[in-house]
């Protein structure tokens, strides 16, 4: 259900409209609520990020969650190297 924001080209009144559906707001425009003119236009809106999310839906927060597992999980050659030289040492040095 999308809010679509308008402006007036008569008052410069800015205003959104709920609307029930995509295909409801296509090709309408309502009435501004100041002035009650019938000139009014529809305009890009600013996009509002909120919460430490971003905005993300909670599918789209599993699927950033999961893939950041997923790189949290894979060791470079460089430390699976230095791990089994550090292994290598204690069992040398008799621990």
């Amino acid at each position: 259900m999308p809010i679509y924001e308008y402006i007036c080209q008569d008052c410069t009144q800015r205003f959104d409209r709920f609307w029930p559906s995509v295909a409801a707001a296509d090709g309408k425009l309502p009435i501004c609520p100041a002035c009650e003119s019938i000139a009014t236009r529809r305009v890009v809106s600013q996009v509002a990020v909120l919460g430490e999310s971003g905005g993300l839906t909670p599918q789209e927060q599993s699927a950033a969650g999961a893939q950041t597992e997923k790189r949290a999980s894979i060791t470079s050659q460089e430390q699976i190297r230095t791990l089994q030289a550090n292994r290598q040492k204690r069992r040398e040095q008799g621990r």
